[in-house]
């Protein structure tokens, strides 16, 4: 059951399922779940989004039955979750679908993958997508010639998974459009990983994000889906604009010394020429 085919639902879905076992102290029945966040539905023939979500999260790794079948909790990067912790949900989802942190790559994400890698391979700086441009202009940009969604119904979800994943987002200045920004999946990764105060060499963080986001370009699963780029040193637009919009919110500091060696060279629409950039700094949200 792939994640952008119904029934599986939206992701803000999964999520108040998620929530609910998260505030509980053990595992939790299935009618019980039913019963708190769908009461209007009691028809137990019927299949339901709370049954679509528990059996997603199972694909993914990130719960599972106990007993009989009839008891559910959360697994995995989820096991230990606050229930308010939303970001730290995003985080594991993330690698669910991404197949890091020792999940394998699941099948159901498959399509997903695959859309996310085209997407990032676009341009956010002058770019913004509805279902009608993509259906007319991009369906077979992908590298295979094959088409990048199957049909118009995937298209929804995907924006919706893309969000939540801190890998797209709406475009703030025209509605109903999508715009391939990552700029919340990179600063998540960088706030995991990268201490803080700390200038650190510009390329390590550039194969730190790729080796946590490998759907953006020169990350594998990019790679393996065709998608190439001049050298391990260019930075794709995608990841380009969500370093420098890093910069804009102050977030980050990127320099460039005369005499580095291995400088990075990121997308810069207002210059001619590549910017180079040798260090990259995170700095502490209570600076920003």
């Amino acid at each position: 059951m792939a994640l952008l085919n119904t029934p599986v639902p939206y992701p803000g879905e999964i999520w108040a399922v998620v929530r609910f076992l998260a505030s509980q102290s053990g595992p939790v029945v299935s009618e019980t779940l039913r019963a708190f966040l769908e009461p209007h539905n009691r028809d137990e023939k019927k299949t339901t989004t709370v049954h679509y979500a528990l059996t997603t999260l199972r694909s993914l790794g990130l719960a599972e039955e106990s007993g009989e079948g009839e008891d559910w909790m959360l697994a995995g990067a989820l096991a230990d979750l606050r229930s308010d912790d939303y970001a730290a949900f995003q985080r594991a989802l993330r690698a669910a679908v991404l197949g890091l942190q020792g999940h394998q790559p699941a099948e159901t994400a498959d399509d997903l993958r695959r859309a996310l890698v085209w997407s990032l391979s676009r341009d956010p700086f002058s770019e913004s997508f509805s279902w009608a441009l993509v259906d007319s202009r991009h369906q077979r940009d992908a590298p295979d010639g094959d088409l990048v969604f199957v049909n118009p119904t995937r298209w929804p979800p995907f924006v919706a998974w893309a969000g939540t994943l801190g890998l797209g987002a709406s475009a703030p200045h025209i509605a109903q459009r999508y715009v391939p920004d990552c700029t919340c999946a990179v600063r998540q990764v960088l706030e995991e990983h990268l201490p803080a105060g700390t200038p650190t060499d510009a390329l390590e963080v550039l194969r730190l994000l790729r080796e946590h986001l490998p759907v953006l370009p020169g990350g594998v699963i990019s790679e393996s889906s065709g998608y190439g780029l001049p050298d391990d040193r260019t930075v794709g637009t995608a990841l380009s604009f969500a370093l420098m919009r890093g910069e804009h919110e102050k977030w980050l500091v990127m320099s460039s010394d005369s005499d580095a060696k291995q400088p990075i060279k990121l997308q810069d629409p207002e210059r001619l020429s590549m910017r180079l950039c040798s260090s990259i700094t995170r700095q502490e949200a209570t600076n920003v």
